[in-house]
């Protein structure tokens, strides 16, 4: 009898337990399954971008995160998160990041007015906050805003080109801020965390802010000249990073496709005009190298490229000739014309230039300019010695690696 007890209450005990086990698993949140890519948008619209308070009231914030959305909605997300870092133009609006889901848009986290998009400590902990909530084995980040390459400072104005300070971004609340690169840089960090960087901005496509951020992304997408104020055709791109096989260059040539038809369809414009460019970060140290090698040589650009005005002057294209000088030129079309005695230099340096600028395209004409002798990537050009103290030029790791070993521009203020 007692073994007839034991054995129906053993029963009822696994019954009990198989039941608890059950409502256990049945209760328990499931886990959270790792995104294959994460992509964080990091834009700093509360300047004349958003709100439509300039460039024709087109509100660039609003029509990018639309395009985001709908591309979310029809399935883009393949497995991926996309997070939007938001700073928008109407002061009421606190900061936040944002997550773009299948289902909506949701605030993952507020941050306080009183922060700057721009300042070095904040936008490291957004990307922390990012990396923590999102992490994933693959991670793109677009920086979005307004950008002007590596000019750093208002020094040295030329007659009638000026230079902004913004470098990367302007963010106008709760006071006017812009990110040097050599800032932009120290938050990004040295681990190539980043797959790809894209930056949907003006004029970042520059050696010189390549050479900042060679560290901080195995890839670079960006333009060396101006971008029309809608930037990268999201509603393209969202799908074309989160792709199983996405690669920079797709994402690079899908922009600059979208400016080429309307330029084909509607001709030379503002609205129309497009370069593009993707670096390989593995390939800055040696293309740094063997620009070291030509300018230890002591040779210097053979004209002033200044002299704009002289119809007769066969200079190298400068990236912008009215309004704010870019105080950018081509690269190559500018090495490739240093009169350099030892050709093996010159055909080094062009190996290790196409070894790291991977593909660059462009609309024929981009802001009135002929980009026909466009070759990817732009560059501040030093003639003399009273170039350099221009725009926080000598405060580059460009020109103190590499353009100071030229002994012919040797600064003798430093």
């Amino acid at each position: 009898m007692r073994n007839k007890v034991f054995n129906y209450l053993a029963i009822l005990c696994g019954i009990v337990a198989l039941a608890i086990t059950s409502c256990s698993k049945k209760d328990d949140p499931d886990p959270v399954k790792e995104p294959k890519c994460t992509v964080l948008v990091y834009m700093v619209a509360d300047n004349d971008l958003g709100g439509g308070s300039g460039y024709g009231g087109v509100n660039a914030d609003k029509v990018n995160l639309n395009q985001m959305q709908q591309a979310v909605a029809r399935g883009a997300l393949n497995g991926g998160r996309l997070l939007v870092y938001y700073d928008p133009s109407e002061v009421d609006i606190e900061p936040q990041l944002l997550e773009i889901t299948e289902g909506g848009t949701v605030s993952l986290k507020a941050y306080s007015e009183q922060g700057s998009s721009l300042d070095a400590d904040f936008m490291r902990q957004v990307l922390t906050d990012a990396a923590e909530l999102a992490p994933a084995p693959k991670n793109w980040l677009v920086l979005w805003s307004h950008g002007t390459g590596w000019i750093e400072s208002l020094d040295s104005r030329s007659a009638g080109y000026e230079a902004s300070t913004t470098a990367f971004g302007k963010d106008t609340h709760p006071y006017t801020t812009e990110m040097n690169v050599g800032t932009l840089a120290s938050v990004l960090g040295s681990d190539k965390y980043y797959d790809v960087i894209y930056f949907d901005c003006c004029f970042m496509g520059c050696i010189e802010v390549m050479y900042e951020l060679r560290n901080a992304a195995k890839e670079i997408v960006s333009s060396a000249t101006e971008l029309p104020v809608n930037g990268m055709p999201y509603d393209v791109n969202v799908p074309a990073m989160f792709a199983d096989d996405a690669t920079a260059r797709q994402v690079a040539e899908n922009t600059l496709n979208n400016y080429l038809n309307l330029y084909n369809q509607y001709g030379p414009n503002p609205a129309y005009s497009c370069t593009m460019t993707v670096v390989n970060t593995d390939g800055i140290e040696p293309l740094a190298e063997a620009t070291r090698a030509i300018q230890r040589t002591g040779v210097t650009a053979p004209f002033s490229y200044d002299n704009l005005n002289d119809p007769n002057h066969t200079a190298v294209p400068l990236y912008r000739r009215t309004g704010a000088n870019s105080r950018t030129f081509d690269f190559g079309h500018y090495i490739n014309h240093l009169e350099v005695d030892d050709q093996s230099l010159l055909d080094n340096w062009n190996e290790k230039y196409r070894a790291a600028v991977t593909y660059f395209g462009n609309t024929p004409i981009s802001y009135g300019l002929d980009m026909s002798e466009f070759t990817g990537l732009g560059s501040y050009i030093v003639h003399n010695k009273s170039d350099l103290h221009i725009c926080g030029y000598t405060n580059l790791a460009w020109y103190k690696d590499v353009v100071s070993v030229n002994p012919s521009l040797q600064d003798t203020q430093n």
